[in-house]
């Protein structure tokens, strides 16, 4: 799935979350497919894919480097004794520019307080790691009214930690729309950002 995000004064940003999915062949694949494709300009778009951690080095050194390669999520700090988490110093090591983070998986699924998710942000910005941080809203708080709410509390989180947005993405997802067969219109999309 390909995920869009606008922020005021930066580039048009895609991205596409490869979640918990592939093998060697379909990720070799991929690659071709977007090594093939076409791309209209960098000064207008920027391209980010977000590979499973397994894949992240092999994708990196197989893409054509305009398009940029994020990992799925990271730790909240420093690595230690946090077995089967990756820290932000893992991967800036590897070169990894960008991390996925407060997404609504890790949300619901690992209880990911939108403070928790505010300061893994802050932290891997202080490594020097880019931040596709996401926001959104179940079905049941759409329809309770809540959307706004809902959005601008998760990015208030986030806006508590940092002060330079300049390396961050807010990526709206409606979580009602991931994995249900609804799906978001653009002006619902385009809502959220000129409200945030």
């Amino acid at each position: 799935p390909l995920a869009v995000a606008v922020a005021m004064g930066r580039k048009f940003f895609v991205g596409g979350n490869w979640k918990c999915n592939g093998t060697t062949d379909q990720v070799d694949k991929i690659v071709k497919i977007l090594n093939d494709g076409k791309i209209a300009s960098t000064d207008i778009v920027e391209v980010v894919v977000s590979p499973p951690y397994v894949f992240l080095p092999t994708v990196k050194d197989k893409l054509r480097p305009e398009i940029q390669v994020a990992a799925q999520n990271c730790w909240v700090k420093k690595g230690g004794a946090f077995t089967g988490e990756v820290s932000a110093e893992m991967l800036a090591n590897l070169g990894i520019p960008w991390v996925i983070l407060g997404h609504s998986e890790r949300r619901a699924l690992l209880g990911e307080s939108s403070e928790f998710v505010g300061d893994k942000v802050a932290y891997a910005l202080a490594q020097g790691l880019k931040v596709i941080a996401c926001v959104g809203e179940t079905l049941e708080q759409r329809e309770a009214g809540s959307t706004m709410t809902v959005v601008a509390e998760q990015t208030k989180a986030i806006a508590d930690k940092i002060t330079d947005w300049t390396n961050v993405v807010i990526a709206y997802e409606p979580v009602w729309a991931i994995g249900t067969g609804k799906v978001a219109t653009p002006a619902q999309a385009q809502e959220v950002h000129a409200n945030l």
